[in-house]
């Protein structure tokens, strides 16, 4: 991988956690279960996720392959941390805000789609898909395991919200792995046949079966009286996601082939 792309790596992985927290907060406000001080905080968080995004677009070099969308990624970059200011004042205000949430993620996720789409790789759809997805990822279990938090102190709250994200993140999952499968077959082998092929068995152990089977045993933990278990599963599961997203993004920059 050229040195050059390392900030795009950098880049891919806030703007997926941003933009994957983004919509799914919004979803699950939408179909309500959270607390107050739950929502509170995560648009704060946006926040705080948004002002790192615009400081790494800034960095971005220009005159690389990977940088040919930046007259479109960098207005889509500021429209998302715009909409993301917009979703905390309302919530300060507690106005409707749900559907800010949804429309920044979304935002966030076409700035994602348009590096795909600026080369760089040997397949861009597939390559788009793969960001799409550890978006969705990242931003389920990162509002999921946080969410955990909220039942230590509200121990009536329903499990409903948190099962509904952790069901999110294990179907991502999957459709990954389907991904990483295609990819391979239509675009290329060199990820596992060449010398970093440790690192792309590494990308399909560490960052998709095991953390669908730390989700699935967080699910099954969730019916439990209470859900420290699953809170706890969760926080492995972020670290494992965030491994993989970063590991899948630096073998395709590496090979050409979007795992």
């Amino acid at each position: 991988m050229s040195i050059e792309a390392l900030p795009f790596v950098n880049w891919i992985f806030w703007a997926a956690l941003s933009s994957g927290t983004a919509l799914v907060v919004g979803v699950t406000e939408l179909l309500g279960g959270t607390t107050r001080g739950y929502r509170l905080f995560m648009a704060w968080l946006l926040v705080a996720l948004a002002a790192i995004l615009v400081l790494s677009e800034l960095a971005l070099p220009a005159g690389v392959v990977a940088g040919r969308t930046g007259p479109l990624r960098t207005p889509l970059v500021v429209i998302f941390a715009l909409v993301v200011l917009g979703y905390l004042a309302a919530a300060l205000l507690r106005r409707p805000r749900s559907g800010l949430a949804i429309v920044s993620g979304a935002v966030g996720l076409a700035a994602l789609v348009s590096l795909a789409l600026a080369g760089g790789t040997r397949s861009a759809p597939l390559f788009a898909g793969q960001l799409v997805l550890a978006a969705l990822a990242l931003g389920a279990v990162n509002a999921a395991m946080l969410l955990g938090h909220w039942y230590l102190v509200t121990p009536r709250l329903s499990p409903a919200p948190l099962r509904r994200m952790m069901w999110i993140l294990l179907g991502t999952l999957a459709i990954q792995l389907v991904a990483f499968g295609a990819a391979l077959v239509t675009v290329g082998n060199e990820p596992i046949d060449g010398t970093i092929a440790w690192l792309t068995w590494l990308r399909l152990a560490v960052g998709l079966l095991l953390p669908m089977i730390v989700t699935v045993l967080a699910l099954l933990a969730s019916r439990a009286a209470s859900l420290q278990a699953s809170t706890g599963l969760l926080y492995i599961g972020l670290a494992l996601v965030m491994a993989g997203s970063i590991a899948g993004v630096s073998i395709t920059y590496l090979t050409g082939v979007p795992v």
